[in-house]
């Protein structure tokens, strides 16, 4: 299913295209491309280098093309405050569409004048999202994605369904995976930008929760589209820090969210449920580390623990 774009290049409003890098420097290059090959003239793209010597491959030298702007902080201000960054240039300059984009995602060329094109012709809708497939576009990783009554509180809609039997038609969703997803700059200002307590992982939802919260509305559209490979600045899906940083922060979202369901679901699917998960991770020692340091994060997160760079130089030394 396809839908034809009537809207002229010329006439179309600016966007700002935010790109936080940390991690390979060969990978945020190719999304960088992915980005320039966007059949989109108004795109202005800005890459925050979060490097600090320690952890990431700096970008400082490199021959980027002249018409990205690099931001070098010099040190890691982390996911959320990368993107908050990237909401203060576009006020600076008038623009009123930001997009987020991680360094693992490579979009096909027309997708995002389809989610610009979308979002201009709902007024009530602050946010959209694409079909976002794994590498290869084979299989569908997230067609938006929802809270739910289970594993991790939330669930991407129709993850590791082939790709040909993705949802085909646009959707009202919670929220929208941070990997790419294009906002009202209006919206995200008047909410102050993404909260940057979480640092990193499930800031994606906490924005969800907050603009519908606020009475507007998130959509899925089916085709845009994007490749997400995975790889991400974290080490992996299932890696010790990725499990951290989302077990530290799904009670950061749950406080916000109120939900008692929410609760019970945390409390029997992710607290009693790491006990025989850890019995059964114990012949799978990479899988363990992961799992202690979820673990972990849980119990922090109960606390009110606020996770940083010290997470980071701490799971990313261990070889996550």
């Amino acid at each position: 299913m396809s839908q034809v774009l009537d809207v002229r290049n010329d006439e179309r409003p600016a966007m700002l295209a935010v790109l936080p890098h940390y991690g390979a420097a060969l990978s945020t290059l190719e999304a960088i491309q992915s980005l320039r090959d966007q059949e989109y003239e108004r795109l202005v793209i800005l890459v925050l280098d979060n490097s600090d010597g320690s952890g990431g491959e700096k970008l400082d030298g490199l021959d980027l093309p002249t018409d990205v702007e690099l931001v070098s902080p010099g040190h890691n201000l982390g996911y959320c405050a990368a993107i908050n960054r990237g909401l203060d240039r576009c006020l600076e300059r008038d623009i009123s569409f930001i997009c987020l984009v991680n360094t693992d995602v490579r979009i096909e060329p027309d997708c995002l004048a389809r989610l610009i094109e979308a979002l201009e012709s709902r007024p009530l809708v602050a946010g959209v999202g694409p079909l976002l497939t794994t590498s290869q576009g084979t299989r569908v990783w997230s067609a938006g994605s929802n809270l739910r009554f289970g594993p991790n509180e939330i669930a991407h809609r129709a993850h590791g369904r082939p790709s040909s039997m993705a949802p085909d038609r646009p959707a009202s969703v919670d929220f929208i995976p941070g990997a790419l997803a294009l906002y009202r700059v209006a919206s995200l200002q008047k909410l102050g930008g993404l909260d940057e307590s979480y640092f990193m992982y499930c800031e994606d939802v906490d924005l969800g929760l907050r603009l519908t919260a606020g009475g507007q509305g998130l959509l899925y559209l089916p085709w845009a589209r994007a490749e997400h490979h995975g790889t991400g600045s974290s080490g992996g899906g299932a890696s010790p820090l990725r499990k951290f940083l989302m077990g530290v922060n799904t009670p950061r979202f749950l406080r916000r969210a109120g939900s008692f369901r929410l609760w019970v679901s945390f409390l029997l699917f992710d607290l009693l449920g790491w006990f025989p998960a850890f019995l059964l991770y114990l012949v799978r020692p990479r899988r363990l580390r992961a799992h202690i340091a979820k673990g972990r994060g849980m119990m922090l997160g109960l606390t009110g623990y606020r996770p940083g760079v010290r997470d980071v130089d701490h799971y990313l030394g261990e070889g996550a």
